[in-house]
């Protein structure tokens, strides 16, 4: 079901990573990223995924009281490619694999404007970047002030097909972002994710990532952080009111898909501590559904008529004055 810009997807073994980078030290991070590619790719990965952040930012930070990017972002930003991306296209190329990782990413043209992105980067170098276009907001975290959203959906090409990529919130409460992608061609969906421990976030996780690959008839490849010193103040009887984000992050990084005739199940799990779980994922067992569920090609055909009144009603609802 891939669209005419991209080949269907062939079988490919994807990784996904629970990681915690070395707090405040982007140069040891990267050490210990290229380690858990290099054990990922002895193992037979073509595509190994880190989580949201994977190279952390500062850890003593500004932004809220500058109101925007604060010196110390702005040093550890880097363009993609840039020096990082250059780092883990090395041990790529050795292993003749992708990577996907989480980091700040420096606008080549305004190096003062910065982006929470998703690097891809193949055996040749790096394809580009991803950058979050659901960014949160002060109290809860400084991601709004620090960051431009992105403005684009990409699919990125590889040898084995095109994947799109989202970070963390786009994925989590934003389907429609997935169903894009679906529609543009991909049929693998990296989510590079920082979700932090919450009352049964595992299973809201799991949930979601099964339903947005049966929503899609896509895999999905979920890489999210883990560990963290924890933050006591974050709860004050039944009530968010910290102004910091909880550090105590979840694992739980999964790799869901459709099995023909499942719409979509879990295919590997990873629990709370550090870990690289992997699927070998089969464009065979997907192109199943070609015959039986071809949904891209009824929504530009016999339902192009329901596709534009959805498109239309969501024009509509967004142009509604709010309401408080």
């Amino acid at each position: 079901m891939a669209s005419p810009r991209h080949a269907p997807l062939s079988t490919c073994t994807v990784a996904a990573v629970n990681f915690a980078p070395v707090d405040d030290d982007k140069h040891a991070t990267v050490e210990k990223m290229i380690d858990n590619v290099r054990e990922a790719g002895r193992q037979g990965a073509d595509l190994v995924v880190f989580p949201e952040n994977a190279i952390p930012g500062p850890e003593a930070c500004t932004c809220r009281d500058v109101g925007g990017p604060c010196p110390a972002h702005l040093e550890d930003a880097e363009t993609i490619p840039g020096p990082m991306t250059d780092a883990v296209q090395k041990v790529a190329h050795e292993f003749d694999l992708y990577v996907c990782f989480g980091m700040a990413e420096a606008d080549a043209d305004d190096p003062g404007v910065l982006y929470k992105a998703a690097a891809v980067v193949g055996p040749d170098g790096a394809l580009g970047s991803y950058r979050k276009v659901h960014l949160g907001t002060l109290p809860w975290v400084t991601e709004g002030i620090t960051y431009r959203p992105g403005d684009s959906l990409p699919v990125f090409p590889t040898r084995f097909g095109g994947i799109g990529v989202q970070i963390c919130y786009d994925f989590w409460f934003n389907p429609e972002l997935t169903r894009i992608l679906a529609l543009k061609g991909a049929q693998l969906i990296v989510n590079c994710a920082g979700s932090f421990e919450a009352p049964g976030r595992k299973d809201t996780m799991t949930a979601t990532a099964v339903a947005r690959a049966a929503e899609n008839l896509v895999y999905t490849v979920t890489s999210n952080s883990t560990g963290g010193p924890g933050d006591a103040n974050r709860y004050s009887g039944s009530e968010l009111t910290s102004s910091k984000r909880a550090s105590v992050f979840t694992g739980n990084s999964l790799i869901t898909g459709p099995a023909f005739p499942r719409f979509g199940e879990v295919l590997a799990q990873a629990g709370d501590m550090e870990e690289i779980v992997f699927a070998t994922l089969s464009g065979d067992r997907l192109a199943r559904w070609d015959a039986v569920f071809p949904w891209p090609e009824w929504r530009r055909g016999r339902l192009k008529g329901a596709s534009e009144l959805i498109a239309r009603e969501f024009a509509d609802a967004l142009s509604e004055p709010e309401t408080s």
